[in-house]
């Protein structure tokens, strides 16, 4: 992720909760990824976009920013259950605490990290491939507390040419909800490779 590239990827996503309604929905990322910053759009269902802002790298915490859509319309990102962070994978350029002992995870040894939100709103740990360096899960926690409140799972990790990584699924949950989100595309190439559209 800290070389300059960029994706794009299409695809739907499907919001389960108990006592709500489901809710289904179509969605579009580009992405943008450079050494200290990634950019990335995020559009649902053709109404909503949100723009995505990091900058990491150095000595200089990490920083974001979110551009709402002028006029939200339901259902939102947030009624998914969905950050823009955990589309971008941007969770992981978050500040390092500490490696955690090493764990199996879908029958592959990780290495766990405990990473800062820029915020210091909490923390989240993150289980990435020991042979290929790729996230595959993640398990957020409020800040003081021991338990995560919600956790993601990386499905179908896909490498694309010069070692460049996407994937296929996305899988979240909370306490009482669960979303998928599923990619019918998805591509990631250099930036001297081809340059996205405007």
């Amino acid at each position: 992720f800290r070389q300059d590239a960029w994706g794009e990827a299409t695809g739907t996503v499907q919001h389960v909760a108990d006592g709500k309604d489901d809710l289904r929905g179509t969605l579009r990322i580009r992405i943008t990824f450079a050494p200290d910053a990634l950019h990335a759009q995020l559009v649902l269902n053709d109404t909503n976009v949100y723009g995505f802002e990091q900058k990491h790298g150095g000595d200089i915490p990490a920083s974001t920013t979110i551009d709402m859509p002028e006029h939200e319309v339901t259902p939102t990102l947030k009624d998914f259950g969905v950050a823009p962070e955990d589309l971008t994978f941007a969770f992981i350029y978050w500040d390092f605490r500490r490696e955690l002992p090493r764990e199996s995870f879908r029958r592959r040894e990780c290495r766990v990290m405990e990473l800062v939100h820029p915020d210091d709103a909490g923390t989240v740990r993150v289980w990435f491939s020991a042979a290929h360096g790729f996230p595959m899960k993640a398990e957020w926690y409020r800040k003081g507390q021991k338990e995560s409140w919600r956790a993601l799972e990386l499905k179908g990790a896909k490498k694309h040419d010069d070692d460049l990584w996407f994937v296929k699924e996305l899988r979240l949950e909370g306490a009482d909800w669960k979303t998928r989100v599923r990619f019918d595309h998805a591509e990631i190439n250099r930036v001297e490779d081809r340059a996205p559209e405007p």
